[in-house]
């Protein structure tokens, strides 16, 4: 765990995890931290250099490592990245250890960690479209949270229904239900469709006429 105190960090513990660790080790940030801020975790091992996205909690900063985070053995250099608009805060910087692990073929990210997690947020994002909620609300899927949440963005018409203008040749029934608009048979500058009904009986007197000539 690393401790936070008026922009200053420290290492309560000198390893951080294990090499090729995946999904089952926690960097986690503790102290006073300011709220109103997007946080960034600045990484270099050796000449690699890594951002990691981090979560605010209640007076913490989280994320959890992956085997890619952790691909390189030896000593790492951590920093944190506050921003609020225009203005950036650095902390100081602390080095921590990843010792090395025997097996793994994880590769050091050529893509930023930070971007990755914006672009797997973006893929569960447009997997979950948005929902109408009971309280004339949508409902917006939470990446972190796995689930959707309720919005401050209201339903058109505050209600749990969308508002449509129904166009030439659609017509909603007293069942709310939308259905074509059909003519009962052809027409002379009848616009709208007839249905396969009537086609059937209108080739059918055609037929009829072609008969007596």
């Amino acid at each position: 765990m690393i401790k936070f105190d008026n922009w200053h960090i420290e290492n309560e513990g000198e390893i951080l995890a294990r090499q090729y660790d995946n999904l089952t080790r926690e960097l986690r940030v503790e102290g006073s931290i300011p709220e109103g801020w997007t946080w960034d975790l600045l990484v270099q091992a050796g000449e690699n250099m890594d951002i990691i996205g981090l979560s605010q909690e209640a007076n913490s900063l989280a994320i959890t490592l992956t085997a890619e985070m952790l691909a390189l053995p030896g000593y790492y250099t951590l920093q944190l990245r506050a921003a609020q608009g225009e203005k950036v805060r650095h902390t100081n910087m602390i080095r921590v250890y990843v010792p090395a692990s025997l097996s793994g073929d994880a590769q050091w990210p050529e893509v930023p960690s930070e971007f990755t997690q914006v672009e797997q947020n973006i893929f569960a994002i447009n997997n979950h479209p948005p929902m109408p909620g009971e309280n004339g609300c949508w409902l917006i899927y939470d990446p972190a949270a796995g689930a959707y949440q309720e919005s401050d963005i209201p339903l058109p018409g505050g209600g749990g229904g969308m508002d449509y203008q129904i166009g030439h040749g659609l017509k909603v029934t007293g069942t709310n239900t939308l259905e074509v608009d059909t003519a009962e048979d052809a027409q002379q500058d009848n616009t709208l469709p007839i249905t396969s009904a009537a086609v059937y009986s209108t080739v059918g007197n055609i037929e009829i006429l072609l008969r007596t000539i």
